[in-house]
This record gives C-alpha cells, structure tokens and sequence, in this order.
C-alpha cells in the first residue's frame, strides 16, 4: 500500500514540477504542496529515480531547454528564463555541465528527441497542478 501511495505522490511532484519550469518551486515548496516532509520527498525520488528531487527538477528543465532550442528560434537567453534559469550565464554552465557542450553548440549540431520529455505532457490533469499566482 505504501509503495503506491508513494508513486501516487511522486507523480503529484512530477506534475508540479513539470507545470512549473519558468519559476522552479524549491524542494521544501514541492514537499508543502504534497502535504509531506522534504525527507519523505527526498526517499521518494531516490527510490523511484535514483537522485534528489532537487537535481531531478534541473535536468527537466535542462532536457526542457533543450527541446525548445532544437525546436523553436526562441534567443537562448529567452529559453534559459522560461527555464528557470536566472541568468544566461548560469544557464549555459549548467547546460554544458549536463550535456557537455554549450546551448549554442546544441543548437548547431544537436538532433531532436521524442523522449526528451517523457513524462511532461498537456494535460488538463496536469494543469491543477501548476502553481502561480492567479489574476
């Protein structure tokens, strides 16, 4: 019983995080949205994913960068903001780090991906579970 209701909670993160890639919500944030401690969370996604939810939400949104700069003519600096990125310079660190070659250099020579985001998708399902501030 335990095992499903923790791949019911870890889906509910995967949907947060997911829903909220421009303003990326802290581990302590996800963990308050699910009703839970932030080391339940944290065994959650290592059982489940093998790391830390917090290194798991940054190479989402990586991987989601990366699809938009091989998909869309979107300027870098406008993909690493709608990425959470801060700053253009910590995003192509951050993306060279994980990738191992810049967001230029991926724009160039990289090759689209239809798993790139496999578990990201448009779903009013989904959609309850992004977090903002509502006009």
């Amino acid at each position: 019983m335990a095992v499903w209701q923790d791949r019911q909670l870890l889906d509910e993160a995967l949907a947060l995080m997911c829903n909220n890639l421009a303003e990326p919500l802290r581990t302590a944030e996800l963990a308050a949205y699910l009703d839970i401690s932030v080391k339940k969370l944290e065994r959650i996604f290592s059982r489940f994913k093998g790391i830390l939810p917090a290194r798991f939400y940054r190479e989402l949104r990586l991987q989601h960068a990366r699809v938009l700069l091989l998909e869309s003519e979107q300027s870098i600096d406008a993909i690493g903001q709608q990425c959470g990125f801060r700053s253009a310079s910590h995003f192509s660190r951050c993306f060279k780090e994980h990738f191992g070659r810049s967001p230029r250099g991926e724009r160039m020579f990289g090759e689209p991906s239809d798993a790139a985001l496999q578990f990201c998708v448009d779903s009013p399902k989904l959609e309850s579970f992004r977090v903002g501030m509502s006009l």
